[in-house]
């Protein structure tokens, strides 16, 4: 998927209760409150008071769900069926209840579709909707709220400043800040650092001392993702903040216009280190095609952990299946499903 501004001071005070029920005193009390303003990425958006028919993508989904919100009234999901073929995908529950919409990802959607499912509100992170050539008519269709995760750097590209499934805690906080769960959001980071120093601290000589790699295998490619502190993926940039070291050899690798590092049958020991998190998209085996593979340290030390897309591709809550897969793999015992996501309370 990686392949592929702050609010004025009127807005922070009409979304003091957020998009989740406020309570009315009366019918007329309720009809003044029948909409509300919010600061989004690209200005004010006048949206339901409370949606009833949101249309999100899965970042979306991630963060609604860890701010506690009640994601029963998501109709459809861009790119939801995409995530549903996958049973042990971390939001599969989310993606695969029966009668959500799904009109393609965003950047495809069709607009016959989206206008069919009847959204009162379309929700998506800034940088999975940025340079979207039909955004304006998907704004025709529904109120559009882009949450501002990040500033675009570069007009030609589309994911252009930290985008949301890298800065999962800043994405938390500039989705509870327009649907005003500021708490909530602080409090599922608190939560979540826990986590992170409880591993760092009971496998603080394993992290010294071994090397990891990030891989995707997909049935059309084989690549890395070096270990880096803002720019990669999620895995990726966790691995970074609990202190493990990339394998030597991949140091010396510049990374592609993706900031990953293709790999082919003749440099596949690139792949090589102690541990290998490896996501096999799509039941790929690309990367068992070169005679490497096999020889490979990590591969005959059975080193090799199976992971689900949330390591390129998730939020708040896919941070912490990282987490749990980590530690799961340090401790020796890598689940053979990816765990869960926590369900979604009102």
């Amino acid at each position: 998927m990686s392949r592929r501004p702050l609010m004025s001071a009127a807005a922070l005070v009409a979304v003091a209760c957020g998009l989740a029920a406020c309570g009315h005193d009366g019918p007329e009390a309720s009809a003044a409150a029948s909409t509300r303003v919010v600061g989004g990425a690209y200005g004010e958006v006048e949206i339901p008071a409370e949606p009833q028919r949101i249309l999100a993508d899965l970042m979306t989904v991630d963060y609604l769900i860890a701010l506690g919100y009640d994601t029963s009234a998501i109709v459809g999901v861009f790119g939801g069926d995409w995530y549903a073929e996958e049973d042990s995908h971390y939001l599969h529950e989310e993606v695969s209840r029966e009668r959500l919409v799904d009109p393609g990802f965003a950047y495809e959607a069709d607009l016959e579709e989206v206008a069919a499912a009847d959204p009162d509100l379309i929700l998506v992170p800034f940088d999975q909707i940025d340079g979207v050539e039909t955004k304006d008519q998907l704004a025709d269709i529904a109120p559009l709220l882009a949450v501002p995760t990040s500033e675009s750097t570069k007009s030609d590209e589309r994911y252009a400043g930290t985008a949301s499934f890298q800065d999962w805690r800043g994405t938390l906080r500039a989705y509870g800040a327009v649907l005003g769960r500021e708490d909530e959001a602080e409090a599922y980071i608190a939560e979540s650092e826990e986590m992170l120093e409880e591993l760092r601290t009971e496998h603080a000589d394993l992290i010294e001392t071994t090397a990891v790699v990030q891989a995707k295998s997909t049935p059309d490619y084989v690549a890395i993702t070096p270990l880096t502190t803002d720019q990669g993926a999620l895995g990726s940039i966790l691995l970074n903040e609990l202190g493990f070291q990339q394998p030597d050899q991949l140091d010396a690798v510049e990374p592609d216009e993706w900031g990953s590092i293709e790999i082919s049958e003749e440099n596949t020991s690139l792949l090589d280190g102690d541990l290998l998190f490896l996501e096999v998209r799509e039941g790929s085996t690309e990367h068992e095609k070169s005679p490497l593979w096999s020889t490979l340290d990590v591969v005959r030390n059975d080193g090799v952990v199976v992971v689900g897309n949330h390591w390129e591709f998730g939020g708040a809550v896919g941070a912490r299946v990282v987490i749990e897969d980590i530690d799961a793999a340090l401790d020796g015992d890598p689940a053979t499903e990816v765990p869960a996501a926590p369900e979604s309370v009102a």
